[in-house]
């Protein structure tokens, strides 16, 4: 396993702050404390936020030290066994005793007390409501409402804060979070707005569609929810080496798995009824014979998400997305005039082809129109510098032949770029909890503020954040809505939602 290549994403992110951020070169050798108060350690929710955290704090530095107070025997059994599956180069290294914080580059403990004078951070959550503080100001100890979407959020924004640290993020660029409270129903600073308790049973069908970092966060949620209907999970892909940075669920021995089947076998460990289909989503949909009601986007692709949104209309379809530290949520019910997923992700205008061939080939356009040819003494001659070696190389061969060959060496230079992309998983995560969040208000009948998104910058905080209202596009497919409802009744879905 190439640890270099599984700290790829997080490490690229870092770089990319430049100069913002004075350590990013070396923060993968600084040291992290996983730590909490019995108290709320002994709460649901404290378990939560916690297992969260070892999850989250071994994608982004291997250096990981666990520290629990006595009364959390039981705890730190499950976070063993946890550790022994995700952690990749370097142990967890769990600690029975300890005199000294000031030793570790950050601390993040569970719990409501603040201590200013260490690098260190505490979180909790309660219903629907996050807290965080990395300064002076302690945070209520209320954790009584259970619910791990919040437990998940808050760990999120807490291993957040441990990246500030350990990159040191200059303040201009986002300052570190103290005495903070945020609403994962209203996108919102609050102190008590606890939201709604999650009902016992949630009955509905769920098709999730990408099962990298944000599908993981989305079916880790999934499986501590009480779902009792069938999740689908759809995925072309298997887990790489760059995927352990990213993806909360995975470990060393899941590499060269199937996504989606990855996550399927996940939610039926836990009595969840689940189907994974290894493929592209244009091959699912095509052969589909039930058309879900409720789709659970975790994509990293415009095409997809359109494809996503033509092929099913289905009653909502819930997306999370994420850029290096950008995090967002957008809702796309059929009902209403709220944009969608094609209105809201235009596909970018590519240069033309012949374009593409002359840059990637050194051929010029008169040449590339006469396939058939052969490549030339003169076709070097006249080639860029940089591309006459290669061409050199493919004297004698049809022009055809060598378009082919170097537009494969595009694709695949590409795909390994798209290997490196930046990422950190807490982003996909917290974009994963905004994602459920917003399910299950739908499943539930709760309002949603969404119209259709809300997106922000993890660096500066959520409250930062921003609601971008979007209608539909009047010349965007979705305006044929009668066309639209006879295709959903077609295929078995009501056009009065329920």
């Amino acid at each position: 396993m190439d640890s270099e290549l599984a700290y790829s994403r997080p490490q690229k992110a870092a770089e990319q702050l430049g100069d913002l951020a004075e350590d990013r070169h070396r923060f993968i050798n600084k040291t992290i404390l996983l730590t909490g108060e019995p108290e709320l350690l002994s709460l649901p929710n404290g378990r939560e936020c916690f297992l969260d955290s070892v999850r989250l704090a071994v994608k982004i530095c291997p250096n990981v030290a666990v520290y629990l107070p006595k009364q959390s025997n039981e705890l730190r059994e499950e976070a063993e066994d946890l550790a022994e599956h995700i952690t990749f180069g370097k142990k967890i290294e769990f600690l029975d005793e300890l005199d000294d914080f000031k030793q570790f580059d950050a601390v993040l403990s569970v719990g409501a007390k603040a201590h200013p004078e260490l690098p260190w951070t505490t979180i909790n959550s309660n219903g629907f409501v996050v807290r965080v503080t990395s300064g002076a100001t302690d945070v209520s100890s209320e954790c009584d409402i259970n619910n791990p979407i919040g437990a998940l959020a808050a760990a999120c924004l807490g291993v957040g804060e441990v990246f500030k640290r350990l990159i040191s993020l200059r303040p201009e660029r986002g300052e570190m979070l103290n005495g903070f409270s945020f609403s994962l129903r209203d996108y919102a600073e609050t102190a008590s707005d606890y939201g709604p308790e999650i009902p016992e049973t949630l009955t509905r069908d769920l098709l999730v569609v990408g099962a990298g970092a944000i599908g993981n966060g989305i079916v880790h949620l999934i499986s501590r929810l009480p779902f009792t209907g069938k999740v689908t999970v759809v995925d072309r892909e298997e887990y790489g080496a760059e995927n352990l940075g990213t993806c909360l669920l995975i470990g060393p021995e899941d590499l060269k798995k199937p996504k989606a089947p990855y996550l399927t076998a996940t939610l039926e460990g836990v009595g969840i009824r689940a189907e994974g289909f290894m493929g592209t989503f244009e091959h699912f949909a095509r052969d589909l014979k039930q058309y879900p009601a409720i789709v659970v986007n975790g994509l990293d692709n415009t095409d997809v998400r359109q494809e996503v949104q033509r092929a099913l209309w289905p009653d909502i379809v819930i997306d999370g997305a994420i850029g290096d530290f950008t995090c967002q949520v957008s809702s796309h019910p059929w009902r209403g005039d709220t944009a969608c997923l094609i209105c809201l992700f235009q596909t970018p205008t590519g240069p033309p082809a012949e374009e593409v061939q002359r840059e990637v080939t050194g051929l010029s356009a008169s040449r590339l129109q006469d396939p058939n040819s052969l490549v030339t003494e003169a076709d070097v001659e006249a080639a860029p510098s940089e591309k006459r070696e290669a061409l050199r190389l493919r004297l004698g061969h049809p022009i055809c032949s060598v378009v082919q060959q170097a537009m494969a060496q595009k694709i695949s230079e590409k795909q390994q770029e798209d290997n490196f992309e930046p990422s950190v998983p807490f982003v996909a995560c917290f974009s994963a909890c905004m994602v459920m969040a917003e399910t299950l208000a739908h499943v539930c009948g709760w309002k949603s503020k969404l119209e259709p998104r809300f997106q922000f910058d993890f660096l500066r905080g959520p409250a930062f954040g921003l609601e971008l209202p979007q209608a539909r596009r009047p010349n965007c497919i979705c305006g044929r809505r009668k066309n639209i409802d006879k295709l959903r009744a077609l295929h078995g879905l009501s056009n009065a939602l329920s």
